[in-house]
């Protein structure tokens, strides 16, 4: 091959992937939620939460596979975004590789997520409105809140338990019924049960003072707990 084809063939592949590269171009405002969550891709990692559009919805969370160029992400803070959507040719991109490239053009926003004061652990110390009293501080039910894997772990009276936040928005609060525990007898069952029992009521939530209140669906107070130190 001479180098006049030479050339030939490289202008062909410069305007190939050019085409491939600028194909659609649009701008498109994102939100980033405050903290990654678990999903799989080809392999487990860790996903951000995005939506569009230029009003925010706490319900409306979709994983994002992708990454976006010049965005410089720190968990803890809700990011309102103007990218650039670039559309890339299907043909021209591996199959595992997504078609669309994400490019920062501003920050319109960076929020600190009032939420994220939730990610503790927390101690029980009132069962509606009323002090409870233990026999032994071990015997104290507490629960330890990780928001990065959406799960809440901990122990009752004796039994140790994990399960997962099934909705965190606003001041909604509500954990899955099908918590998974251990399963001894205690000798305070009676707190025990009553623990569990206002995990799966909760509904809602405050915290105020660096105690943690919970509510059921008649934002009746159900239960207290204070931050350990």
């Amino acid at each position: 091959m001479n180098n006049m084809n030479k050339i030939f063939y490289l202008i062909l592949l410069l305007i190939s992937v050019s085409c491939a590269v600028n194909k659609t171009n649009s701008h498109q405002v994102i939100w980033v939620n405050s903290s990654k969550v678990p999903c799989t891709g080809v392999a487990p990692m860790h996903c951000m939460q995005i939506q569009t559009g230029n009003v925010l919805n706490q319900d409306n969370w979709t994983l994002f596979y992708d990454s976006i160029e010049g965005f410089d992400y720190i968990p803890g803070n809700i990011y309102k975004l103007k990218v650039s959507v670039i559309s890339l040719d299907p043909d021209l991109v591996p199959a595992d590789a997504s078609t669309k490239k994400y490019k920062l053009i501003e920050v319109i926003s960076k929020t600190p997520d009032v939420k994220l004061n939730l990610n503790d652990i927390w101690v029980f110390t009132h069962l509606n409105g009323t002090e409870i009293t233990v026999n032994s501080e071990n015997e104290r039910p507490q629960m330890e809140v990780n928001l990065s894997e959406n799960r809440v772990f901990g122990k009752g009276a004796c039994n140790r338990f994990n399960g997962s936040i099934k909705k965190l928005s606003g001041n909604t609060l509500k954990f899955d019924e099908r918590m998974m525990s251990t399963k001894m007898m205690c000798q305070n069952m009676k707190l025990e049960d009553a623990f569990f029992k206002i995990l799966a009521q909760t509904n809602s939530y405050q915290i105020k003072n660096n105690h943690l209140y919970l509510f059921d669906s008649g934002k009746k107070e159900i239960a207290r707990f204070k931050k350990t130190d």
